[in-house]
């Protein structure tokens, strides 16, 4: 849309209907919020839990190398966070 097309629809919009910014902003973030509360009625998040894990393990084989990558990483930040290892090294 050109620049004086919108010009000319603001114009209207804002001297024929008295509709302001403001306005808009205020309908676009109540449709949002009410849009957003309708879809998380009946959102299950043990549901989808399962259903991911379920279908990364019983896609492939890189998703079940991804799995337990992600696996390897949580338990190796875990007992970095609970243990302190040091290694002295013998001298010859």
């Amino acid at each position: 849309m050109s620049y004086n097309k919108y010009k000319i629809f603001r114009n209207f919009m804002v001297n024929e209907l008295g509709i302001s910014r403001e306005d808009i902003k205020e309908w676009t973030m109540q449709a949002v919020r009410e849009t957003v509360e309708k879809e998380l009625r009946g959102f299950d998040i043990k549901e989808v839990a399962r259903l991911t894990a379920k279908s990364m393990v019983s896609n492939s084989y890189t998703s079940q190398r991804a799995l337990e990558e992600a696996f390897k990483e949580v338990v190796t930040t875990a007992m970095k966070e609970q243990f302190h290892l040091s290694i002295k090294v013998k001298e010859a």
